[in-house]
C-alpha cells in the first residue's frame, strides 16, 4: 500500500486569509437576511385616477362651521323682521372685501355664501367681518341688516 502524501501550501497566511474572506462574506450575508427579514412586503398599488372636479358638500359644510338645525340656539331672539328671517351661524373672513358666511333663511338648514352672492331676490352677502355679517341690496349700497353671531359660551 501506498502513502498518499499532501504538501502544504507555500503560504499558510494565503489559506487563513481566503478563509476568513469567505467567513466574512457568509456573515455579511446572514446579517443582511436577518435586517430584510422583518420588514412588511409592501404591495404595489394601483394608482387610481383623479376625480375630474370635486363636489363640495354644502351640508358638510354647513354642520363644520357650526350649523345643527336639531338643536336650538340659545341666542335671543332678533327684533326686526329681516333678523328673524336671516340667522348667522358662521362666518370666514377674509380680508376687507372676501370671505363666507353661514346662513339660515326661515328656519331651513344653514348654506355657506360668499361675499356677492345673492341670498334672496332683495339682499346679496355685502360683507362679513369677524363676527358679523352685513346684508345689503346691492354690493354699493349701505347695509340694510347686519347679522351677529351669538356670543361664545362661557364669553362675559
Amino acid at each position: 500500500m501506498q502513502s498518499l502524501s499532501l504538501q502544504t501550501p507555500p503560504n499558510p497566511w494565503l489559506l487563513r486569509l481566503v478563509t476568513f474572506f469567505l467567513a466574512a462574506m457568509a456573515a455579511a450575508s446572514v446579517a443582511y437576511w436577518v435586517l430584510k427579514w422583518p420588514a412588511p412586503v409592501s404591495a404595489v398599488r394601483a394608482m387610481a385616477p383623479e376625480p375630474a372636479s370635486a363636489t363640495i358638500d354644502t351640508a358638510k359644510v354647513a354642520r363644520l362651521l357650526g350649523a345643527n338645525p336639531d338643536a336650538a340656539s340659545g341666542a335671543p331672539a332678533p327684533t326686526t323682521s329681516a333678523q328673524a328671517k336671516y340667522k348667522l351661524l358662521g362666518v370666514i373672513a377674509q380680508g376687507s372685501r372676501g370671505g363666507s358666511a353661514l346662513i339660515a333663511i326661515n328656519d331651513e338648514p344653514a348654506k355657506p355664501y360668499r361675499v356677492g352672492q345673492r341670498l334672496s331676490d332683495d339682499l346679496v352677502l355685502q360683507s362679513v367681518k369677524a363676527r358679523s355679517a352685513t346684508l345689503a341690496p346691492d354690493m354699493q349700497g349701505g347695509g340694510r341688516v347686519t347679522l351677529e353671531l351669538p356670543p361664545l359660551p362661557g364669553t362675559p
